[in-house]
């Protein structure tokens, strides 16, 4: 009866220990990191996500967006650039989403397009883990089939959104005219959601030049110097911050705006809804939260 006894109490303890066992994934959803960059003289975001469900890896999935730059004057007078004037804008469609018009293989005799050597790059991280792909010294690929393309970035961001996945930290990101609008949001493993920012890296060109600014909008503070052009008096960063306290309660599509597109219903923000409200119905989204 004791030996009987015994090994219930035994049984009950190892299914304690390994049936019970948590995930180190707290929150399900889509986790994304992502990178700015400079391609052919215009701005470029590349960014990888991880899905979690039911506190497993189950998808990953690469894209980027890339930028053009565009001479709109001088181009007349190639000898002489004080009068020249450039723009830079996102491209329309991210690689993915360009599909086999992205041209590698038309234009460049690549084995496969772009967007189908990323599938097996995501495929291959799902299987075998992100530490798997192996590259040579021009960090092209090496050991996956079919793919010939250099690991742009992607591996290392692969790792960092399963940390961003263990931290139940939310990143969503929304390309307007040469900037980069971010969201992100705090998700604890009781499904609770908390520390909604906005935020924008914007472009900074120099003429022909396209440069990236050192600092976010948030990050400048009182140095990016918006309280006193403000109708409002408020710096960019608490006009942000009223954004998304808003947001947060009322929802994304909450943000309403006048005849000259500017913020409207929300108190302490006249600033234009430029891309607001797209970014945080894509971080909504990832993180499934619903107001």
């Amino acid at each position: 009866m004791k030996k009987v006894f015994l090994l219930l109490v035994l049984a009950v303890a190892t299914f304690t220990l390994f049936g019970c066992k948590s995930s180190e994934y707290k929150v399900d959803g889509e986790f994304l990191a992502y990178e700015v960059s400079i391609h052919r003289n215009a701005p470029m975001v590349t960014m990888v996500s991880v899905t979690i469900e039911d506190g497993e890896v189950v998808a990953f999935n690469i894209d980027a967006r890339q930028g053009s730059a565009t001479q709109t004057e001088g181009a007349d007078t190639p000898d002489d650039t004080s009068d020249d004037k450039w723009s830079y804008a996102w491209n329309a469609k991210t690689k993915k989403e360009l599909g086999d018009d992205y041209g590698m293989v038309a234009n460049g005799g690549a084995v496969a397009e772009w967007y189908e050597q990323a599938a097996l790059i995501e495929a291959y991280m799902l299987e075998n883990g992100v530490d798997s792909v192996e590259v040579d010294a021009d960090t092209v690929i090496t050991n996956i089939t079919g793919v010939t393309i250099k690991d742009g970035g992607y591996t290392t961001l692969a790792a960092e959104a399963l940390e961003l996945a263990k931290a139940g930290k939310f990143q969503a990101v929304y390309c307007t005219s040469d900037d980069l609008v971010i969201a992100t949001m705090m998700v604890d493993e009781k499904g609770v959601a908390s520390d909604l920012v906005l935020d924008v890296l914007q472009g900074r060109p120099d003429g022909a030049t396209f440069a990236w600014r050192d600092q976010t909008k948030q990050e400048l503070g009182l140095e990016y110097g918006m309280k006193d052009a403000s109708a409002i008096g408020k710096e960019w960063f608490e006009q942000a911050d009223a954004i998304a306290a808003y947001v947060f309660e009322n929802g994304a599509d909450s943000i309403e705006v006048n005849e000259d597109g500017d913020i409207s219903n929300i108190t302490g923000a006249s600033v234009g809804d430029s891309g607001y409200s797209e970014v945080f119905a894509l971080l909504f989204d990832f993180a499934n939260y619903e107001v």
